[in-house]
């Protein structure tokens, strides 16, 4: 490796601690002359090398470790937090990663490594889960409006204050909601306006001003048409009485609850999943607005105190659902019972090897957090038939950077 070889690097390496997306993203756009092939769009490549760079980013924030003990009785540390090693540590220890490409969706993913099933901390098993939640919801609509039935949006809140602690919160707003639903009040209340179940979402945002605002937004199905400011109406005082019964500061009548018509609700499930974080992966909001978990993380790159408020924010929700359906609703409905390690651990059925990863290269990759681009060099190297050596130049590229790094601590 003393004689540097003449190639053409895939793209400007990435920096993590910038998060910045691939400099030159023209270089991925190559079409083999007469084959037909259509390039990779721009955005698609720059959107994976930041879906990347946003899970390095929530590794390097949460860090904590604890001590268990495996079957034989030998204790060892591990991360508290899965994401740490999804898409990085191997499945099956005896075998390599590969790349696998399915020609239909013209995508490219990794096999034989580990899914963490976060939605909450991990933006890629986050985004599958949240698209497969969607279409569990959208199917659930459409099921039971084809019933005659009418879904509506109810948003649950209350008052909370910068400083309030984030796990009080969610477990006071718990209480509150099991509350609400067990006074018998508002049972003969549902039952009369003819009820039939209920889907919770849990939304968590940070604001300068306010602090954490945990929120639930509800899918409430009836039968028939009701009125939507009357439901709110009394909703109102009833979220009022509870979240004083639960020890929670009292919500206005005017703020505390809110309840849409199925025109806002079915809104709600066409975009629910697909905001910001799961699909700009680089984009900052303004600080004075309402922060998502992962804009904290983008955040953070410019702010420590961001990495703080993400680390609270995963360690109150591990564990925690997204989604929850009242019991019975989804055999109602249509809608399959899967887990979120089923979500994301489902591969792509008709995809097919394309690239077997040696584990020295692996390492390489995982080092230079290069990930995402060499994902991108081994699809675009099998859809142009590998004339433009993308893998080949990558690799040499960061081979010849541990080299020197290497070189210079001898």
């Amino acid at each position: 490796m003393n004689n540097t070889p003449h190639y053409t690097p895939l793209a400007p390496p990435l920096h993590p601690e910038k998060c910045q997306p691939l400099g030159t993203i023209t270089k991925l756009q190559a079409t083999p002359e007469n084959k037909g092939l259509q390039p990779i769009a721009p955005s698609e490549a720059v959107k994976l090398v930041e879906l990347f760079a946003l899970q390095e980013l929530s590794c390097d924030c949460l860090t904590k470790k604890e001590e268990r003990t495996n079957k034989k009785g030998i204790k060892y540390d591990t991360y508290v937090h899965r994401v740490n090693y999804c898409l990085r540590q191997r499945i099956d220890s005896m075998s390599p990663v590969s790349v696998r490409y399915n020609e239909k969706r013209e995508k490219a993913h990794y096999d034989n490594v580990q899914r963490c099933g976060s939605v909450w901390t991990c933006p890629f098993c986050g985004r599958k889960i949240t698209e497969g939640r969607r279409q569990d919801l959208k199917t659930g609509v459409s099921n039971w409006h084809k019933q005659g039935g009418f879904v509506y949006l109810v948003t649950l809140t209350n008052r909370h204050h910068k400083g309030d602690n984030l796990p009080d919160l969610l477990k006071g707003q718990s209480k509150a909601k099991q509350k609400l639903w067990e006074k018998r009040k508002v049972k003969e209340m549902m039952k009369d306006l003819g009820y039939s179940g209920r889907v919770t979402a849990t939304e968590c945002t940070w604001w300068n001003v306010n602090g954490w605002h945990p929120h639930y937004h509800i899918l409430m199905f009836f039968d028939h048409e009701i009125n939507a400011q009357g439901l709110q109406t009394f909703l109102a005082l009833e979220w009022q009485t509870a979240c004083v019964k639960a020890g929670m500061k009292a919500p206005s009548l005017e703020n505390g609850v809110d309840v849409q018509k199925g025109d806002k609700a079915q809104e709600y499930v066409a975009k629910w999943g697909l905001e910001d974080e799961m699909t700009k992966g680089h984009v900052k909001k303004g600080k004075e607005g309402g922060l998502t978990p992962f804009d904290l993380l983008r955040q953070s790159v410019d702010n420590p105190h961001y990495s703080h408020l993400f680390r609270q924010f995963a360690d109150a929700f591990k564990g925690k659902q997204q989604l929850h359906w009242t019991r019975g609703l989804k055999d109602l409905l249509g809608v399959s019972d899967r887990t979120d390690e089923q979500l994301a651990e489902e591969t792509e059925k008709e995809s097919i090897e394309i690239k077997e990863v040696a584990n020295k290269i692996w390492h390489l990759v995982l080092q230079y957090k290069i990930r995402g681009e060499y994902l991108t060099a081994c699809k675009l190297d099998h859809v142009e038939g590998g004339i433009n050596k993308r893998v080949e130049n990558l690799v040499m590229e960061y081979a010849l950077k541990e080299y020197e790094r290497l070189k210079r601590k001898q």
